[in-house]
């Protein structure tokens, strides 16, 4: 397929659309901080993987896995997946709950090997 036929199909979509085919997202300061808090997290749980390569200690699995859990996915699903896909707000939060309850359980498994 040449770049000529692929600007006729783009073109052609728009026109059937009346939009852009872009997503369009928003950056307020709270995606900003939302950010940072990602990826803090994920240096954070990438220490505590090395600590556990280091170590063979299955608690700094688990805490680095939790803390992962607690602050870089639900970011990434709620900004980069929820937002673009559509998604209701409902399930962007009970996404966003439902990793943060198997985040602290991670880090209590980690702390107390309850």
């Amino acid at each position: 397929m040449s770049a000529a036929s692929v600007a006729v199909a783009l073109a052609l979509a728009f026109a059937e659309t009346g939009r852009p085919l872009q997503t369009v997202v928003d950056v307020t300061p709270a995606t900003l901080a939302g950010a940072l808090t990602a990826v803090v997290g994920l240096f954070v749980s990438y220490q505590a993987f090395r600590g556990y390569r280091r170590n063979d200690s299955r608690p700094m699995l688990f805490l680095g896995l939790g803390i992962f859990l607690v602050t870089a996915l639900p970011f990434v699903v709620t900004t980069a997946l929820a937002g673009p896909l559509g998604t209701s707000d409902a399930a962007a939060v009970l996404a966003w709950t439902i990793l943060e309850i198997l985040g602290l359980g991670s880090i209590l498994y980690a702390l107390t090997g309850a």
